[in-house]
């Protein structure tokens, strides 16, 4: 398995962009967060990295949830590699990527491993430093946080370009999203901050949830959010799972897929900020 994910990862792509949109300059790390578990987070970020690779650009989806992560099984992918041997210096962080179907690939989690679930904070985040020298050799990372506060502030400290705020319309949920943006607002001003609404009824629904993230967020920190749409409940993409060829290959009836594919294009017409986030304290 770690010859055939070095061979396809060498392999050349040519890049297929989505109609109005240039290949990128440098790699675009968007991490995927929210406030609270039940925000659809994953099945969002694993539909952002399909679209993206059906683009034609080289995605990395990277499980940042050490303790319960599962895209591997949405996928319906095998590791070959255990993810917990990074712990091991021998064991070089490309040897765990699992090659999904073209243009993407997969850092799965050590989900319920033992050995990672003893880690203290700063071996966490040494893990998670190694797998983010993998970031350059793709044109698009992302990177599925954890659900909570700290997993998704840790993320986007580690070469991130933008965070991906994922919500549903409940309140609690707003209220768990303004409660993370505050923290990585905070910590790293100047990452760009963008709001999906997940769930939603119709698109009044997410528009009037994102106002009033929207405005909590300006009124109290001053800030700004890009709102890039809403999505709303879909069988169909759910039908799709564990079938990573179909996902990728789908013409995307589905009105999540569409909604996504269409957020992937936007992400794609602006450019990532000139640096990528750093926080000395990560």
């Amino acid at each position: 398995m770690t010859d055939q994910a070095r061979a396809l990862r060498a392999m050349p792509t040519d890049r297929v962009a989505f109609p109005g949109t240039d290949a990128p300059s440098g790699t675009e790390a968007i991490v995927i967060g929210s406030g609270k578990g039940g925000a659809g987070k994953s099945l969002a970020a694993l539909t952002l990295a399909t679209a993206f690779a059906q683009a034609g650009r080289r995605t990395l989806l990277v499980d940042g949830d050490q303790n319960l992560g599962n895209q591997h099984v949405l996928l319906g992918v095998r590791p070959g590699v255990a993810p917990e041997s990074l712990l091991e210096s021998t064991v070089a962080p490309v040897d765990v990527v699992v090659p999904v179907t073209e243009n993407l690939w997969l850092m799965p989690a050590a989900s319920g491993a033992e050995s990672i679930q003893r880690l203290g904070g700063a071996d966490r985040a040494r893990l998670q430093r190694r797998i983010s020298t993998l970031y350059p050799d793709y044109d698009v990372v992302v990177i599925d946080a954890a659900a909570g506060l700290d997993s998704a502030l840790r993320c986007a400290a580690l070469r991130a370009t933008r965070l991906l705020m994922v919500t549903t319309p409940e309140p609690t949920a707003l209220t768990s999203a303004y409660a993370l943006i505050k923290m990585v607002h905070g910590r790293l001003p100047r990452l760009p901050i963008e709001l999906v609404v997940n769930r939603s009824l119709d698109q009044t629904d997410g528009q009037i949830a994102a106002d009033r993230l929207a405005e909590a967020c300006q009124r109290f920190l001053g800030r700004r959010l890009r709102y890039l749409g809403s999505v709303p409940e879909d069988p169909d993409l759910r039908a799709t799972l564990g079938q990573p060829e179909r996902l990728v290959r789908a013409e995307g009836s589905g009105s999540a897929q569409q909604a996504l594919r269409e957020m992937a294009r936007r992400l794609l017409e602006t450019e990532p900020s000139s640096e990528a986030a750093t926080d000395p304290d990560a």
